[in-house]
């Protein structure tokens, strides 16, 4: 039986020997990284002058990773930052499951504190709630609805934000389905290219709704009377908001309501919850006169809602001007997935399954260490615990890849 490296490093050699890498534009000043199987650390400041080298490069070393520079370089290969003299970067996105809440997550994620050992169900926690400790160790999976409300964040990004607000072109942007839980924007706008550090973290406290001021966007601190909601129709921030805010007075239980205030409020808002949708449809919009209910309800719920109405991207990527992306076609190695690049119009039917497959479905009888329950591809697999299974080869190579099986036949 091949060990798990040497069947690892087998399957990606077969896959690089004939696949069509799609190399970055203006590859001859890109930096290039990679981590190699039963190596530890990455091997980096590399550059390659065409296509060809970089193919016969992956197709010779078999990388387990492979990453490409997002900013452009004088001279990507030097090993100090720098002397590579830097001339640009894309303006990149990194839109990732892991930080998106779902409720499938208690079913098939787990986290644990790597300081004093607390464990629980569900998406990680920014800190442990038991010692504070930031040291949080995850398990995640693949799953279908995970990477569908990814999807939907990619969208809400290009369409909402990158095109309406900021301009620029889908022509100009490259959708990358990451090979794991997530996907990356490219935008390869001249202007975006040339955007400085600082105007790249404005982009990213922009869409991610940090540092909004209600007050300014239309939302009462004190009195009603001499503020104008935003109209529902409104471009930006402001139409973001009130809409945000419409939805959840539209939807809110009461037990929802009384978390954020108390009894009375709750109860007011709930009882007059047709009076304040019609308040802010009407033309112009009004914040409702309702006896005993305070002002500042209002952007107390507009603070709530903020964070739906954002997109959630990995903010240490879009401000980074010199970040290392995972290469488009290339092999991610914990799923064995293809990091499959495409435009945002085909977007919509990418099936990561299928679509990202590099080894095809023919059955494959694994041992199992552990799985949960996940639905992947529109089939549900597991739970699994210390048995023999027999599993289309997309999965196992999968399940192969994280460490979770072993191949039998």
């Amino acid at each position: 039986m091949l060990r798990r490296e040497d069947l690892i490093r087998r399957l990606f050699r077969g896959y690089y020997s004939s696949a069509s890498i799609e190399a970055p534009n203006d590859i001859g000043r890109r930096e290039f990284g990679f981590i190699f199987i039963g190596q530890e650390g990455m091997k980096r400041h590399m550059s390659f002058k065409s296509v060809d080298d970089l193919k016969s490069f992956m197709a010779r070393e078999t990388p387990l990773h492979a990453y490409f520079s997002s900013a452009y370089y004088d001279f990507p290969d030097v090993e100090d930052m720098d002397g590579k003299v830097w001339r640009g970067a894309d303006l990149v996105f990194d839109i990732d499951a892991d930080h998106i809440p779902t409720p499938c997550k208690r079913e098939h994620d787990s986290w644990r504190c790597m300081d004093c050992g607390y464990s629980s169900m569900g998406m990680a926690p920014e800190e442990c709630p038991k010692c504070s400790s930031r040291r949080i160790e995850v398990d995640s999976w693949l799953c279908d609805f995970c990477l569908d409300k990814a999807r939907e964040e990619v969208f809400r990004l290009v369409e909402e934000f990158l095109v309406s607000e900021f301009g620029f072109s889908t022509g100009n942007m490259l959708i990358v389905f990451s090979g794991h839980r997530g996907y990356h924007v490219h935008v390869r706008d001249k202007v975006a290219v040339e955007l400085s550090l600082e105007a790249r973290r404005e982009i990213t406290d922009y869409v991610r709704g940090v540092g909004l001021s209600l007050e300014l966007h239309g939302f009462p601190s004190r009195s009603v009377r001499d503020v104008t909601p935003p109209s529902l129709s409104d471009p930006g921030w402001r139409g973001r908001l009130i809409r945000a805010l419409y939805e959840f007075i539209s939807s809110a239980s009461f037990s929802d309501l009384e978390s954020m205030f108390n009894e009375k409020i709750a109860r007011l808002i709930y009882d007059n919850r047709g009076e304040i949708l019609s308040s802010l449809e009407s033309s112009p919009p009004r914040w409702p006169r309702i006896s005993g209910l305070p002002a500042y309800v209002w952007s107390r719920i507009a603070s709530r809602v903020v964070g739906e109405a954002a997109v959630h991207i990995d903010e240490r990527v879009t401000s980074d001007i010199k970040r290392l992306m995972r290469l488009p076609s290339s092999l991610h190695g914990k799923t064995g997935l293809i990091s499959k690049p495409m435009s945002i119009s085909a977007l919509s039917s990418f099936q990561p399954l299928f679509d990202a497959s590099a080894f095809g479905f023919e059955d494959c009888r694994v041992h199992v260490s552990h799985m949960p329950r996940i639905r992947i591809g529109g089939s549900f697999y597991g739970p699994y615990k210390d048995v023999d299974v027999v599993l289309p080869k997309t999965i196992a190579v999968y399940l192969i890849c994280r460490g979770s099986a072993t191949l039998l036949s």
